[in-house]
């Protein structure tokens, strides 16, 4: 266990029992950890999980659908995964058994990037340019809908299917990328300068994010753990606003080989990412009915999710998130 860890359960001991006392929680992430989960790290590191009875190991991930795949086979107990990543496993995978207890990112990050001076700083600019991409990023549908949603004819973009398509834009290959603003423009602006990246939120294109996932039998059977472990993480998550230089140092000593530069940027910047118009002012973790019809249906319209197959209460559930 992690030194911060340690300490923590050592300061708690009188309060929780020993650490054999906890109930264990395996958790993995949906990616390589970063700085969107730092109230997770937090919640460990200060000793909030032990508070409520968890000892929860954070295991990273590579990518929303292994994730899924791994909470709904019983490899893990709780998981952080896309929710509109979910919604598409429950109607095409059969993953019905699994379902959201709460939302980490609401504002899809996902943006148009270019480099300054392309010219392209509207949706509209994107029109007879050169996109690179891997042929996963056109999977969901997205840039199709953000084409469609903003007057564009997808037709007219000329696609260069590449496993770096970062690399193909710093070199002048491809005129623009289809990445998140934050961090992926962050990591391009590193070697050149970018324009604002044009976020597919603000243009009438937004898939709800990451959130909290499980398996519903395991939800009927560990309610408690469940509670407790939001519970936790919305306490940690106050603890990241209000000082986010201790919620880095927290990180830090469980992911030591981690940039600290980089960490601090991701938690300062994707906190804008926590909520939408409809959820701005709600509690973290409220997911609001409509973002997530609008999930569904963007889903169903351009990556060619079954219709009606997914109502919105089989992939999430706001009855676990600490009452207001």
């Amino acid at each position: 266990m992690p030194a911060v860890g340690l300490a923590a359960l050592c300061t708690l001991m009188s309060a929780t029992g020993s650490a054999a006392d906890l109930e264990k929680v395996t958790l993995r992430l949906a990616y390589i950890a970063g700085g969107i989960d730092a109230p997770i790290f937090v919640a460990a590191g200060k000793g909030y999980f032990a508070e409520e009875g968890l000892d929860v190991d954070i295991v990273d991930g590579n990518g929303s659908t292994g994730t899924i795949q791994a909470i709904g086979n019983g490899s893990f107990n709780i998981g952080i995964a896309g929710l509109g990543a979910l919604a598409q496993a429950s109607a095409t995978s059969g993953m019905d058994t699994v379902t959201a207890v709460a939302g980490l990112v609401q504002k899809d990050p996902s943006s148009i990037i270019a480099l300054k001076g392309s010219g392209i700083t509207k949706p509209q600019d994107i029109a007879g340019k050169r996109l690179a991409t891997d042929a996963g990023n056109l999977s969901d549908g997205m840039i199709k809908a953000f084409a469609e949603a903003n007057g564009v004819d997808m037709d007219s973009i000329k696609l260069i299917i590449t496993n770096s398509d970062q690399t193909a834009l710093l070199k002048g290959d491809a005129d623009f990328v289809n990445g998140w603003a934050n961090p992926d423009g962050d990591h391009i602006k590193q070697f050149s300068e970018i324009e604002p990246p044009i976020l597919f939120a603000d243009y009438g294109v937004n898939i709800l994010g990451s959130s909290v996932i499980t398996r519903k039998d395991y939800l009927v059977a560990h309610e408690k753990e469940v509670r407790g472990f939001l519970k936790a993480l919305v306490k940690a998550h106050e603890d990241v606003l209000a000082k986010p230089d201790d919620a880095l140092a927290v990180f830090m000593k469980y992911r030591p080989d981690a940039d600290p530069k980089a960490i601090a940027e991701e938690i300062k910047v994707m906190e804008k990412y926590r909520h939408t118009a409809r959820s701005e002012g709600k509690p973290f973790g409220y997911v609001d009915a409509d973002d997530l019809k609008q999930t569904i249906s963007l889903l169903e319209k351009y990556s060619g999710m079954p219709v009606g197959v997914v109502k919105p209460e089989s992939v999430y559930t706001d009855a676990y998130l600490p009452a207001k």
